[in-house]
Order: C-alpha cells, then structure tokens, then sequence
C-alpha cells in the first residue's frame, strides 16, 4: 500500500511537536514526540512497509509488532481525516486526494496529540502551540506586498502610495526559501494589488513547490478565466473586500467605476470553480448599513465573511482616511447588532462571553498585549520588513541589506516589539474599559504617532463597547 501526505495537509516540527494542518476540513492538531512516525510522510508516494521499517530500524530497542500496531492505528486515524492518502497506485492516491468544494460541509477537528508509541490521548489545550511561540518565536505566517500599484483607490485604505513598483522575483523567492527554512506554513500575497506584479503566476507556483499554503489578498478586479486557472491549480485561498451590494456605493468607496462588478462576477467565478473565497466587508460612513447584505450575499455562496469597523490611519502617519471612519453614533449601530443580535463578527472582544476572563492589572501589565514578531511577519515592495498588515512605519530591516534570520532574531525593533507588554501602556493599563477593548501598538502608532498612546476615538469605542456587554449580560440575567 501507498502512502503520502494529502495536497492539503502541512506537517511541521516545532521542538518536541509535530504540528499537522489540514486545510480542508480545519485539521489541526499536535503530536507529541511523534516526529518519527511523520519523517517519511511526505509529497512523494512510500510503500507502507517500507515506512515502517525504517520506524523500526530507529527504534532498535522497541517491539516491532507494536511499533506496526501503533503506526497503523495512527494511518488509519490520518486517512480518516484525509491528512493522508493511501491506494495501491499513483492513480488510486490521485483519486483519494481530497479537494476543497462549496458542495460538502467541511467538518471542523478538535485538537489532540499522539504520544511517542502511537496511542491517541487527552486534547491538547489550544493555546500550547501559541505559548511555544510566545517562548520560541517562530515565522508561521508571512505577509509579501509584492507590489505598490493597485486598480482601485479606496478611501479607507492605509497604503499611502500606488507605484508601479514590484518586489522583484529573484527577491521573492529568495523570501520565500528563507521563511520555508524557518519553518513557515503561510504565505499571503498582497499589495496594492497583487495580481499586477508581472509574475504574479510565477510566485504562486514556486510557493506551492516550497510546500505552503497560499493566501492571497486581492480585490479580483483582474481575476479572469486564467487568473481563476492558475488559482485552482494552486490550491490558493483568496481574500477579497466587498463593500456593498449597492453598485454605486461600492464604486463610490473603490473610486474606480465598475468595480463592484469586476468584483462579484469574480467572486462568482471563484465559487463556480471550487476555490475558497472569504469576503471581508469593512464598514465606514458610507456602507455601515449595508454590510448585512454582504454577509447574507457570503452565506448563500457559502463562504465566510467579516465586517470590521476598525478603519486605521495610514501607514506614514497621514489620517486623511480617517475622514470615512464611523462615528461613536454609528458605531453603536454596529455592536449592537454584534452584540446583541449575535452577527458574525472577526473580533473576539466583542464577545461578551469573554468577559470572566479579564486579567487583573497586575496580570495584564505583566503579559504581552499582541502577537507581533512572534508568529508572523511581512514585507513591502521595496524590501522593507514590518510587525503587522498595516504597521509598516515600524521597520524592522531589509530584504537587500538583512537576511530574514537576522531580521526575525537580531533586529533591534524585532526584538523591541516583541518584548512590549501591557505596563508599556500606562493609559490602559488602569483603565476600566481595558478589557473591552484591543489595545493595538500598529493602530496608535499610526494616528498618534506613539505606539503606546492610544487614540481617544478608540477609548470612546472601548466604553461604548462595555456598555453594550452590560446591556445584554443585564437582559440575560433578566431573562433568568
């Protein structure tokens, strides 16, 4: 029998963990001091036997027979939950490869690990990979802007500029070796707008051979029948922001007359051709009434999709986009439906349920307060490396003059960011409305110039927040 991994499975080792992501079925789990029985489960197909005989040739002190009984109990579980495929030829592991389609729910998988032997145990807690992390940065997640240009211009935007300039490929896939090599499972494609960049087909198919998951970050306006084929083939997922179902409207936030249309006929594509869409629709003066449309227009594609009022200042400093931004009148308009209503929502501290969870003062000063320069990191079209999507003056080196190494364990702003926490923030860190709010080092350096002062329309939003919980907490205990 054959054996390999699935297209859509990502095995990693992080110190004593062996971490398997499927992105299909939202697998992810870890296994403890299991690396040996995922070392030959790779791309390239492996007769069974020969797998565990080499398990066996490595554990020479072991019992045979239960090295084989646990591997096949471990392969059974795996084929089961298509991380791995097995047939008796090429073809048979071709037609066993699971791929994503909008026809199947895609059922969600809870965490467990495996410990050394084979036998399944207890789950483990979710936040141990993020607590490795936190101990041992690693890159998972990289974010390339391969590009400045873009076919819209959107009001909102946090991009200060739209040159025609390209990160160019040699440096990208030199990128891309250099995040594989640090143990990097993601890699989002963005901009400006990332199918401009000349070889923007190129770098989807190199990233693929690196064995990683593609995410790209696009508003389809150029998405056509071939930009759809070379998706496909590449397992991407995509990303795309819809404003409204209201034409105009839309135009009127892209600046560029028919877009919406570019838009949906693409969004549409994406779905007819099986290919994972999710649409994020932020909400500013001008669509905060018409997001619900957006998301009710996702479900009956059955894609996922946000709203995020969360507008920020552009990333040098200048707020003129702020002008769009939803007042504290409208932003009520917003979390109640939240809230109140339960609409589907991307921040989770907007969840009252989260509140018996708040950390004392003491607690939260000693803690970080965000993820930057831990688990993730991007880079611009010029080369220039940053914390977070958005937080771009804060540059932590260069793609021509540092290797990604020396970015992610030398560079003094790395490690600065890295080490901030909550006692940083002196006007949060007492702060009554702290705990309903997201303090954001990217979102105050942008508007206010110090990462550590928070803008007063965010407390405002914060407060208004906590109301809001209390309201419905207080309807909840009257129902009782």
């Amino acid at each position: 029998m054959l054996l390999r991994l699935s297209r859509n499975a990502f095995v990693r080792q992080y110190g004593p963990f062996t971490y398997v992501l499927g992105r299909i079925r939202n697998f992810d789990m870890m296994f403890m001091d299991a690396e040996i029985f995922f070392r030959w489960l790779t791309r390239v197909p492996m007769e069974e036997n020969l797998i565990v005989e080499k398990i066996v040739n490595e554990y020479s002190t072991s019992d045979r027979d239960e090295i084989e009984r646990d591997f096949h109990q471990l392969m059974n579980y795996l084929i089961g939950q298509h991380i791995v495929v097995a047939g008796k030829a090429i073809q048979d592991l071709d037609d066993n490869d699971e791929r994503f389609t909008y026809n199947v729910e895609n059922p969600k998988t809870q965490n467990v690990r495996i410990m050394e032997g084979g036998s399944l145990d207890m789950p483990i807690p979710q936040d141990v990979l993020d607590k490795y992390f936190y101990d041992n940065p690693t890159i998972f997640t990289l974010q390339l802007d391969i590009t400045q240009a873009c076919t819209e211009r959107c009001v909102h935007c946090y991009m200060p500029e739209y040159k025609t300039i390209h990160l160019p490929f040699q440096k990208i896939k030199e990128i891309i070796d250099e995040f594989r090599l640090q143990g990097g499972v993601q890699l989002s494609l963005s901009g400006g707008e990332c199918m401009l960049h000349p070889n923007f087909g190129e770098i989807i198919e190199y990233a693929r051979r690196q064995d990683l998951i593609v995410c790209v970050l696009s508003n389809l306006t150029l998405c056509d029948d071939k930009m759809t084929k070379i998706l496909s083939d590449a397992d991407v997922f995509v990303q795309v922001s819809l404003y409204s179902m209201n034409m105009v409207t839309h135009d009127k936030i892209t600046r560029r007359k028919g877009s919406f249309r570019a838009t949906t006929e693409a969004i549409e594509r994406l779905r007819k051709a099986n290919i994972p869409c999710f649409i994020s629709c932020p909400t500013m003066k001008d669509n905060y009434k018409d997001y619900l449309d957006v998301l009710a227009y996702a479900r009956r594609l059955k894609m996922d999709a946000q709203t995020d009022f969360i507008i920020m200042g552009k990333m040098n400093g200048d707020n003129s986009n702020l002008a769009c931004r939803l007042n504290l009148e409208e932003t009520r308009h917003i979390l109640e439906d939240v809230i109140l209503e339960s609409v589907p929502m991307n921040s989770e501290y907007f969840n009252p349920g989260k509140r018996e969870h708040m950390l004392s003062d003491d607690e939260w000063g000693k803690n970080r307060v965000c993820g930057a320069c831990v688990s993730s990191i991007c880079c611009d079209a010029l080369g220039n490396y940053y914390p977070c999507p958005a937080f771009g003056g804060m540059v932590l080196g260069n793609c021509y003059e540092h290797d990604l190494t020396w970015v992610w364990t030398k560079s003094p702003n790395t490690i600065r960011i890295r080490n901030v926490k909550g006692q940083d923030f002196p006007k949060c860190l007492h702060c009554k409305e702290r705990n309903y709010c997201s303090v954001c080092m990217c979102r105050n350096y942008n508007e206010t110039g110090d990462m550590f002062t928070p803008s007063r329309h965010f407390c405002d939003v914060a407060k208004l927040n906590h109301d809001i919980v209390e309201q419905k907490q207080k309807g909840m205990t009257n129902a009782v």
